[in-house]
């Protein structure tokens, strides 16, 4: 019955954007009739751009707050999976520093994080939010998708070639108020599953939490993408049988040799980012998502020297069902001499790699002298243990915690 009358309740909401002309800001629609009023006494008052999920469009308006506390709030989402965009007005109120819809029918609750961004939740279905106060004038003036980026989107200049070709990396790169320099955060993507969808090759990976959750800490973090990897020039190459088609191979030299080209892509990036200005040139915290965590432990034992630390979200280069077992632990001894902290989270049940798995990696790693912090979680969901750095919820105090503790080490 609450699940019914959610969605009733959003179908009533949601007609509003069909009795009145709306204003597209990429394929987010806003009504035409918006009025801030200027007032000091919230934070909150404004407009609020950014992103569910890192991916769906949003917009979230907060008009004026009557004499009785109550906020009037335009909620507004881009095109999802199953249909197009749509806006709705509504009401909100504080929950302390939190400000939460009163519609007990719709979940959305923001609070605004240290680095005055807006950090949204949708905690029945697990979705989250980072938005960025913008001027209501210049959304209107320009109404892109642009609007919805957090960080900016680039492209590194590398020693990399391909075919006699210089080869650009796409990175997204979230600095911290301020000129810096800043120490530097790289934060590694993953795999695409079993290799076997050129389509995947094309996403782009950032994750806006663990960007904003950095930030808060002094970072400058980076989402670099690896070759032929959302957007990033040269060919995806990282371990494929023969037969692309086929997608990944478990002959353990080819596997082993595709983690080697990523690394090399990783420390190539690295050093692109080390020429900003605004990067400092202390040790670098080394970060990755599945296939990404083992970059981030090989780049480790590769320099251990300029490692801050290494945060580990369920690290593992080739599923436990597929391939030689021992692919992945040799690949962990690669931490080498790095004796600095590293922190892994993994969740249960997670598809690729169960829990059992994941910790004998871990050993193997230990058995080189690392430091190792584990944080086993549970996720929701059938099978969602793989996914949980898109639940941040589930790992933020870890992470806040652990970066208090190298930085004070540093």
């Amino acid at each position: 019955m609450r699940i019914i009358f959610a969605i009733a309740t959003l179908f009533i909401l949601t007609s509003q954007s069909l009795a009145q002309e709306s204003i597209l800001v990429g394929d987010a629609p806003l009504p035409d009739d918006i009025e801030i009023t200027a007032q000091d006494n919230s934070p909150f008052l404004g407009v609020w751009t950014g992103r569910w999920d890192t991916w769906r469009s949003h917009i979230l308006v907060v008009e004026s707050q009557a004499e009785d506390g109550l906020f009037s709030v335009i909620y507004s989402v881009g095109r999802g999976h199953h249909g197009s965009g749509n806006w709705f007005r509504s009401q909100a109120r504080l929950d302390g520093d939190t400000l939460v819809f009163t519609d007990s029918g719709f979940a959305a609750r923001y609070s605004i994080s240290a680095t005055g961004r807006l950090r949204g939740i949708y905690p029945t279905e697990d979705r989250f939010a980072i938005l960025e106060r913008q001027t209501l004038t210049a959304v209107l003036a320009a109404p892109t998708s642009e609007w919805f980026e957090l960080g900016t989107r680039e492209f590194l200049a590398t020693e990399l070639q391909e075919d006699s070709s210089k080869v650009e990396l796409a990175v997204a790169i979230y600095a911290p108020a301020g000129d810096g320099p800043f120490p530097l955060a790289l934060v590694h993507h993953g795999s695409t599953g079993y290799g076997t969808d050129p389509q995947a090759f094309n996403r782009f990976f950032a994750n806006d939490w663990l960007a904003d959750v950095l930030n808060a800490n002094g970072w400058i973090v980076a989402f670099p993408q690896r070759r032929g990897r959302g957007g990033s020039d040269g060919l995806y190459d990282e371990g494929f049988a023969d037969d692309r088609s086929q997608g990944y191979s478990p002959d353990t030299q080819i596997s082993l040799a595709g983690a080697e080209r990523a690394l090399v892509d990783a420390n190539a990036a690295l050093r692109a980012l080390q020429q900003r200005p605004n990067v400092s040139l202390e040790p670098v915290l080394l970060s990755g998502f599945s296939r990404g965590g083992v970059v981030a432990l090989m780049q480790a034992g590769d320099d251990p020297g300029n490692a801050a630390g290494v945060i580990n979200f369920v690290g593992g280069w080739m599923g436990e069902r597929f391939g030689d077992p021992e692919i992945n632990p040799i690949l962990f001894r690669r931490i080498g001499t790095f004796d600095g902290q590293v922190l892994s989270v993994y969740g249960e049940d997670d598809a690729f790699y169960s829990i059992e798995h994941s910790l004998s990696n871990l050993a193997a790693m230990e058995e080189m002298g690392a430091e190792s912090e584990v944080h086993v979680v549970s996720v929701p969901g059938h099978n969602r243990g793989h996914w949980l750095m898109f639940q941040p919820t589930l790992w933020e105090e870890i992470v806040d915690d652990y970066l208090t503790r190298i930085e004070s080490r540093h």
